[in-house]
């Protein structure tokens, strides 16, 4: 669908403003942009609704996301210095009706570690894309690579330094709601005004929307998106200048989501993931790597026959499918509210199938076998994990809720059935840490390892055992991990969220869990967490772990009056800088043992509460002595 044509007058003096504004841009560097002299056009006049936002990136590329009223062509201008004209290098992207007018361009062939402004031009010209007028002009600097410190005698390797920020559960409610909420989350603030020239990224770890606006449809869905990124000003702000990744965790999909990926499974609410997955992919995981595992997720409508393993729908073309892409298939996926009936979900063939084998273009081998003749819409899900290497680390952004089986309660806690990750994504996992030649290993993981997540925040008569949410309701498959991790002789950071508070965790000599957030959410008091100690060795089913550190949410408050939040943080120190021996410049000189900063930020104040520091030295069990002789020979 082809955005509708302006009149052809309009169109003539519109292609001859922009053309005189592009051989002469109008006001100084110091005045640009300058409203009067029509250097840029009002956003509202635009023709976008939401974006500019910034994600996947790079040390040579970025990717830059908008959404429009109505499917339309954009462009992207960049350039190292202002002023920017249409004249200005540019990529070319379009938004389509069927991503729900979204679209991103990939800005690629830039330079490493490189300041970058840039904008959005529309059919009226350069849009004034600041979220406030006193805003300065959106822009972003690339990933540093090798190339930019290397040093021929002090940093062979081109080591360099790395930040990042990193945070979940960023839950919006009007003011006069029950929970108090603020409508525009102070934290994404904080993060602009203090620390947006010192990180390279920042990691939304879960929860970037929750369920507000659904009305039975994915348009329900991306109403969602919308709502936060309007109301939420702040966070809009922070990615037109920092770019993000993403996991997604449960209130993307649906609350408390578990049992999508256990082959067998009938007719629940784990149903709902791929509808809700195909409207995270448009606003949120477009800023994610692509990977071999990840295919776009497909739907149809196919037909069954009692007894049989084959899924047939001659519309479909299956030629096209590998099936180390797909994780499970769904028979019946549905949207709360949609309002269609069991018999037209698939009736008794509802619930969650493995592929088997791809038989041809029209026909797949599925298991369990179908129970009964008829119609069966279908969603056919993907791995939406990944991996990236960025420098000496090792990042890995784990799906703990797409794969998972269903949660049978806290009695079977320890079951051998029951998991998280599931056997393919644990053996993509393993594999990549142990064969890693990265310094550090940071696993994002939405959903915690060794801290609880009760339902103590909403009953506390219930206990402070475990409803499902993380590892802790998941225990064998936890206790295959850890010793693993605990195995290799480097710092694994695993990052987690979802319960709605901060805590430090050692778990082993090398291996930790770093709860960060809430970002906005109403805290979740302590028992919520397993009742952990404010500082204190913890059981967490079986396993003793050290509690360093906990930002607090007292029991004796109800949630909904814990308004706390918290972001964090991280710094990669590879290098320092020093001056040269003689002449203008600098050295970087690399550290013999690299180390990490976790600092956790009050989210309303933006100061620091805590902060540990982890050597690649911690994670070593020799202890070999440095012998002391200077990098730099005397000379006389």
């Amino acid at each position: 669908m082809q955005p509708p044509k302006l009149p052809f007058f309009t169109r003539l003096i519109l292609l001859i403003a922009n053309a005189f504004l592009a051989t002469y841009p109008s006001a100084s560097l110091a005045e640009w942009p300058d409203p009067v002299a029509h250097d840029v056009m009002p956003y509202h006049t635009s023709g976008l609704t939401h974006g500019p936002m910034l994600g996947k990136p790079m040390p040579n590329s970025m990717r830059v996301w908008v959404r429009t009223a109505a499917p339309a062509q954009f462009r992207v201008v960049y350039d190292t210095k202002k002023p920017l004209t249409l004249k200005s290098e540019s990529v070319t992207g379009e938004t389509l009706a069927g991503k729900d007018n979204t679209g991103f361009v990939e800005l690629t062939n830039l330079k490493a570690n490189t300041r970058y402004y840039y904008g959005v031009v529309t059919m009226i010209g350069l849009v004034d894309t600041r979220i406030e007028f006193d805003r300065p002009w959106p822009s972003f600097r690339t990933l540093p690579d090798a190339s930019n410190f290397v040093d021929s005698m002090n940093n062979k390797g081109g080591q360099f330094n790395l930040s990042f920020s990193i945070g979940c559960c960023s839950r919006q409610l009007l003011p006069n709601a029950p929970l108090g909420i603020y409508a525009n989350p102070p934290s994404f603030l904080n993060l602009f005004k203090n620390h947006r020239d010192d990180i390279d990224f920042h990691i939304v770890n879960g929860d970037f929307t929750y369920e507000e606006v659904l009305n039975g449809t994915r348009a329900g869905y991306a109403a969602n998106y919308k709502l936060y990124l309007e109301r939420g000003r702040n966070m809009s702000n922070l990615f037109r200048y920092v770019p993000y990744l993403t996991m997604y965790d449960d209130h993307e999909v649906n609350s408390n989501l578990d049992g999508s990926g256990e082959v067998g499974l009938g007719n629940g609410d784990y149903l709902k993931r791929d509808d809700a997955l195909s409207v995270w992919q448009n606003y949120a995981a477009w800023a994610n790597d692509e990977t071999p595992r990840k295919a776009p997720l497909r739907f149809g409508n196919g037909l069954a026959k009692a007894g049989s393993d084959i899924l047939i729908d001659l519309d479909a073309d299956f030629s096209t499918l590998k099936p180390e892409q797909v994780s499970t298939i769904h028979i019946g996926p549905f949207m709360k509210g949609d309002g269609r009936s069991l018999k037209d979900r698939g009736g008794k063939n509802i619930g969650v199938y493995g592929l088997k084998a791809i038989v041809d273009r029209n026909r797949l081998r599925v298991t369990p076998p179908f129970k009964s003749d008829g119609d069966i819409p279908y969603s056919i899900g993907t791995h939406h994990y990944f991996d990236r290497v960025m420098g000496n680390c090792h990042f890995f952004f784990l799906d703990t809720r797409g794969e998972r089986s269903k949660f049978k309660g806290e009695k079977h806690a320890h079951d051998k059935d029951r998991f998280i990750l599931g056997e393919t994504q644990r053996r993509w996992f393993l594999d990549g840490v142990k064969k890693t030649a990265a310094d550090f290993i940071f696993v994002i993981s939405p959903d915690p390892w060794v801290i609880y997540h009760s339902g103590y925040h909403v009953k506390p008569e219930g206990g402070t055992g475990s409803k499902g949410d993380g590892f802790c309701g998941y225990v064998h498959e936890r206790e295959m991990l850890i010793p693993e991790l605990d195995a290799i002789e480097k710092p694994v950071l695993i990052f987690t969220g979802d319960v709605h508070n901060s805590l430090a965790v050692q778990i082993t000599d090398n291996v930790w869990e770093f709860m960060c957030g809430p970002m906005n959410s109403a805290g979740h008091p302590i028992g919520t967490a397993g009742l952990p100690p404010f500082g204190g060795w913890f059981d967490s089913e079986g396993r003793t772990v050290k509690i360093k550190w906990v930002a607090g949410f007292p029991d004796n408050v109800h949630y909904s009056r814990q308004r706390n939040t918290f972001y964090a943080v991280v710094k990669v120190n590879n290098v320092m800088k020093s001056a040269k021996p003689e002449g203008v410049g600098y050295q970087y000189v690399s550290y013999d043992e690299p180390q990490v900063i976790v600092q956790f930020y009050d989210g309303y104040t933006g100061k620091l509460v805590y902060a540990e520091g982890i050597s690649t030295l911690d994670a070593k069990s020799e202890r070999k002595v440095a012998p002391k002789v200077s990098r730099w020979p005397y000379k006389k």
